[in-house]
């Protein structure tokens, strides 16, 4: 029955996770638009991302599973191929990468969450 009750720390960590990435969002936006960034070291910021998708790979847990780190590395590779232009790609170019997320996402998907639980009331 403890699996039951929800975490308390779950919603803190989803609004931890939303303002990072609406701070992300807003930094890609900027330099989109053409606002110069004062230091280099921006270029860099799909690093972090691609490192908690690795960790969420290997260490999965409550509040980062195996579905969640695919996810999250797969969108720090692509922010990377499009700052750097990697392997000829941009970011018009290299979405295919979330279509093998989605399909890598779908293989690691742990098929005990998805089965309906018996009904208690013995009906």
């Amino acid at each position: 029955m403890e699996d039951l009750k929800p975490h308390r720390n779950a919603s803190r960590s989803r609004l931890v996770l939303g303002l990072f990435l609406l701070a992300l969002g807003a930094l890609m936006l900027a330099v989109n638009l053409g606002y110069p960034m004062p230091i280099g070291w921006w270029r860099y910021f799909p690093l972090p991302l691609m490192a908690l998708g690795l960790l969420g790979l290997v260490l999965p847990t409550r509040h980062l599973d195996r579905s969640g780190g695919i996810w999250l590395f797969a969108t720090g590779l692509y922010c990377l191929v499009g700052v750097f232009g990697m392997f000829g790609l941009g970011w018009g170019t290299a979405w295919p990468i979330f279509v093998i997320a989605a399909g890598l996402s779908f293989l690691v998907r742990d098929s005990r969450r998805e089965r309906p639980t018996p009904n208690a009331s013995g009906g």
